[in-house]
């Protein structure tokens, strides 16, 4: 396995990220999106017999390790990101290596292509500091925002709900890293007002302006 620039460690975390090849677009129906977001957790194990095809039923067997923890993440039209813990040795190069294959493989068939779909190997940045969790947990939940992508209009899925335990369906997120975040932020109600002051900043980073009102919350 090649070295990072990064090293990735057991119990820190990272924010992980790729796009789609030439910026393109890395799911053309919901049916592709959820087969990524369903990825996200059927692969996340070091039993070897997952292999890369979600195709096969038990894909997480009972005594299941993890490689990762989920703490957030955005699946958005042309690009993804990710908040992970890594959990064993080489946790988050070997949950990617799965994830790019298993997700490449199945929307080449679907779209009748070839080659690679991200752009490279993913990216990976270590998170340290004082309230870097709650921080990048804003960034990757309300990504959407930044971005002014209207969910209405363009498939993207985020970890939001799950935060304000309001998701409906599946839930992928360790709820111990959650439930760490929002009392790091002082309970639900200081979370929302961080991550509306936080995405308005990161906006503003990328020359869009947003405000309170921008936010349904």
């Amino acid at each position: 396995m090649s070295s990072r620039k990064i090293p990735l460690t057991n119990g820190e975390y990272y924010h992980v990220f790729n796009r789609g090849v030439d910026k393109r677009s890395i799911y053309s129906n919901k049916e592709q999106l959820y087969y990524f977001f369903k990825s996200l957790y059927l692969l996340n194990t070091t039993d070897q017999s997952s292999g890369q095809s979600l195709t096969r039923k038990n894909l997480v067997s009972e005594d299941n390790v993890e490689l990762v923890s989920i703490v957030a993440y955005a699946l958005l039209p042309n690009h993804f990101h990710l908040l992970l813990k890594q959990e064993v040795d080489d946790g988050i190069a070997k949950f990617m290596q799965k994830l790019g294959t298993s997700y490449t493989m199945f929307f080449n068939k679907q779209e009748n292509r070839s080659g690679a779909l991200f752009q490279g190997k993913f990216k990976a940045n270590h998170l340290s500091g004082d309230f870097a969790l709650p921080v990048l947990s804003a960034y990757v939940n309300l990504n959407y925002k930044h971005h002014k992508i209207n969910p209405n209009k363009q498939l993207i899925k985020t970890s939001l709900f799950e935060y304000f335990d309001e998701e409906l369906g599946d839930r992928i997120c360790s709820q111990t890293e959650i439930d760490a975040i929002i009392a790091e932020s002082g309970g639900l109600s200081d979370y929302k007002n961080m991550i509306k002051q936080a995405s308005m900043s990161f906006a503003n980073n990328k020359g869009a302006t947003l405000s309170f009102d921008d936010f349904e919350f």
